[in-house]
Order: C-alpha cells, then sequence, then structure tokens
C-alpha cells in the first residue's frame, strides 16, 4: 500500500523502469531527397560484385576501392532517383508481378545447373531482400519503359544507322557443303565409290552417316571460314560447286564432302535488313533518352554525399 501510495505521489512514469534509448540510426553515405543510403548498403553491394566477380571473392586492390565504392553509390543513387519518381507518378508493381519475376530467375538458376539457395546466398540475399530488390527494379524499368516508349528511329535515322554500321552487315565468303562421316578409313572408301557410281549422296548420308546431321542428309547449311573445324575449311573452300572430295581424315572419323553452292563476300543490302536496323537504332536512340532521362531526375533531386561515411567502405 505504501508503495503503491507513493506511485500516486511521483506518478506512475517515475515508477517505471526507464526505457533504454533507441538505437542510432545507421550512419547515411547519402541521402537523396532525404532517404538515406546506409554504409551498409554500399558496402553490401561492393562485397556482392566482389563475389560475383568471374574470379570469385576477388580481392580488390586498396587503391581500387574508393573508385568501386564511388561507382556502387552513383548507382545506388540513380535508383533511388528513378524509383522515387516512380511511386509519386502513381507507379506500383504487385506481388504477383514480384513472384513471377523471382520464380524466373529461380527456373534460370535450375536450367545453368546452379542451386538456387547457393545462388541467393553466395550474392548475399535472403528471398525478403529478393523480392524488394526485384520489385524495385520493376517499379524502374516500368517507368523508364513508360517514358521512353515514344521513342523510335525514324526511317531516315534507320537508314543513317545502317550506313554507320555497315561493317556489321557484311557476310564474308561462305560455301554450303554436305558431309558423311564414318569410324573408318574403308567405309570412307566404300561410301567414295558409291558416290562416284552415282549414288544419292543424301541418300548415303542418311544410311552411313555418323555425325548428327546425317538424319538431314549430312547437310551442313551454309559457313564461312573460321566457324567449322580447320579440315572443314581446307576441303570445302577449295571445292567448285557440285564437287565431290576424297576421303579427308579428321579427329572426329572419315569424311567425304560435296559443296552444293558458293557465296562470295557480300554486304547485306539495307532493304534486306531494314527490320533490324530499325530495331537496333530504335534500341540506341532509347537508351539516349534512358540517359537524358536520369540527368533530368538528379538535376532535380537533392542529393546529398557524406565523403567521411563513403571512405569507411571498405
Amino acid at each position: 500500500m505504501a508503495l503503491a501510495g507513493a506511485c500516486l505521489l511521483l506518478g506512475t512514469q517515475a515508477c517505471r523502469r526507464a526505457s533504454p534509448p533507441a538505437p542510432p540510426p545507421p550512419r547515411a553515405v547519402a541521402t537523396v531527397n532525404g532517404a538515406p543510403i546506409p554504409v551498409g548498403r554500399v558496402q553490401g553491394e561492393l562485397d556482392r560484385l566482389r563475389r560475383g566477380s568471374d574470379e570469385g571473392d576477388a580481392k580488390v586492390a586498396a587503391q581500387d576501392v574508393p573508385r568501386l565504392a564511388r561507382a556502387v553509390l552513383d548507382a545506388m543513387i540513380d535508383r533511388a532517383v528513378v524509383v522515387q519518381r516512380a511511386k509519386a507518378a502513381g507507379f506500383s508493381v504487385s506481388e504477383a508481378e514480384v513472384q513471377r519475376a523471382t520464380d524466373a530467375m529461380a527456373d534460370d538458376a535450375r536450367k545453368s545447373g546452379a542451386a538456387w539457395g547457393e545462388q541467393l546466398a553466395r550474392a548475399g540475399l535472403n528471398p525478403e531482400q529478393l523480392s524488394d530488390e526485384t520489385r524495385e527494379r520493376l517499379l524502374l524499368e516500368k517507368y523508364v519503359s513508360e517514358q521512353t516508349r515514344a521513342e523510335r528511329a525514324s526511317a531516315a535515322e534507320t537508314r543513317a544507322w545502317y550506313d554507320a554500321h555497315r561493317a556489321e552487315f557484311e557476310d564474308p565468303e561462305a560455301v554450303h557443303c554436305l558431309q558423311i562421316a564414318v569410324r573408318t578409313l574403308e567405309e570412307a572408301k566404300s561410301i567414295l565409290d558409291q558416290l562416284r557410281a552415282g549414288a544419292p549422296f543424301d541418300k548415303l548420308a542418311r544410311q552411313s552417316g555418323i555425325s548428327p546431321d546425317a538424319r538431314n542428309g549430312g547437310d551442313l547449311g551454309w559457313f564461312s571460314r573460321g566457324t567449322m573445324p580447320k579440315v572443314f575449311d581446307d576441303t570445302c573452300f577449295s571445292l567448285g560447286s557440285n564437287k565431290i572430295s576424297g576421303v579427308v581424315p579428321s579427329p572426329y572419323g572419315y569424311h567425304v564432302f560435296k559443296v552444293l553452292g558458293r557465296r562470295p563476300p557480300r554486304t547485306r543490302k539495307f532493304e534486306d535488313v531494314k527490320a533490324e536496323a530499325e530495331r537496333r537504332a530504335t534500341a540506341e536512340k532509347r537508351a539516349l533518352a534512358e540517359r537524358q532521362l536520369l540527368q533530368q531526375l538528379r538535376s532535380a533531386a537533392e542529393i546529398k554525399v557524406d565523403e567521411a561515411a563513403l571512405a569507411l567502405v571498405h
């Protein structure tokens, strides 16, 4: 009773144990329109880049860390600027969209033979973090796509792009060949004798060939130098059209070739590649529009960087 009276006199708050002070918020490397980017997130992104390198857990030279940390931070600022603008414009991403995207990533991992859980762990992510990052990425993509989808290369721009990239549409000399591949020299000689006696090449290929193309009559299709084994090039490019080779040994067995046609070097005409040129010219135009959009959004945003906090990233 005495304690109860004391509490009434002193006030109930005085009788409660003082709550521990709230932990300070994590230090921010930067703020984007007031939204912080903590040191830990930048460190985590940099660590992920290391783990995702070709060497795996690659060591980064000490003198390179500031440059890489700055690049990581710039990318995170870009992402934050666009995501903020997308939300302000009313764009959103549903849970179903996030689930479909993460399921697709898991399927791709399984098809490549990788364990999805191990891949996530290597990236330093748990499922919740992956969902958050995927939601952010989809939101960014939606907004940027909407802002740039009207960009399309005009007829004049498509033609100009083709003229500037004409070398990419140059096809080297090519041949169209058939082959019959067998295991032994005796088989190959027998095949050659039958061909010289008038037997159909494609029929013998289907009957005796051991290479995958045998089911198609030994048809190798059109190919240029350097795309087939050297022995194929040396033989086929030295034969005239409709000529049959002798027996040709290779590491794969014994071959007989027939050249069906030859095609000299050529540059594909604009009319033949117009659709591809328009698609690629439009992609470049949209990429430029995306860079310009990002510059505009960054210019309009209030971005503050704490250089001392950035120096903590290692």
